[in-house]
């Protein structure tokens, strides 16, 4: 008999605290407190997941705001930061090119109220859609490497272009080479 009143108990308070955990502002998620179930994580961003723009997976919606950079912001005009320049198919940042990654870095450091949009490129080999995955793998991964500085990820935003913007519009490896690149466009 003792067993079972202490079991009994025990599933109880199992059961109300878990209960407990789906609060609106509590849990992982921050559910709705009026059960509709809407999953908006009330973290004072005001981010709206019901918005039809809204993308979940996209990383530029944070603390600077959704708003992409260049609608909202004013161009940085006489900022020399290099393009970096990545091998043939490939999104690894090359350890040649990080000094201009460590340079961007040092000025979203020194410049705290600016942001920066950084524009992943491929050259023109290669379909369509994979030149628009590699040219955002490759934004993508300057953007980590900036966000291993401490940068803020909301002062970063990411833009993959693929092969439609060259750098150079010739077809032989001095202009592919040319076009294989990430842009810094910072913005106050």
């Amino acid at each position: 008999m003792r067993l079972s009143l202490v079991f009994a108990l025990t599933a109880a308070s199992a059961v109300l605290f878990t209960g407990c955990a789906t609060k609106a502002g509590s849990g992982a998620q921050g559910a709705a407190a009026d059960g509709s179930g809407s999953g908006m994580i009330d973290d004072g961003v005001g981010i709206d997941p019901n918005d039809a723009s809204y993308d979940p997976n996209d990383p530029n919606a944070g603390a600077f705001g959704s708003d992409r950079f260049e609608e909202t912001r004013q161009r940085v005009e006489g900022v020399a930061l290099e393009p970096l320049y990545f091998t043939f198919d490939s999104y690894t940042l090359p350890t040649e090119e990080q000094a201009k990654a460590d340079a961007a870095a040092e000025y979203l450091m020194n410049n705290p109220t600016h942001v920066m949009i950084i524009e992943g490129h491929c050259d023109e080999r290669g379909s369509n859609e994979y030149n628009l995955s590699l040219s955002e793998q490759r934004a993508i991964g300057v953007r980590d490497y900036l966000l291993a500085y401490g940068i803020d990820a909301g002062r970063l935003q990411t833009r993959a272009f693929g092969e439609e913007k060259p750098a150079n519009p010739g077809h032989d490896e001095e202009a592919y080479r040319q076009n294989r690149r990430a842009e810094f466009v910072p913005y106050k």
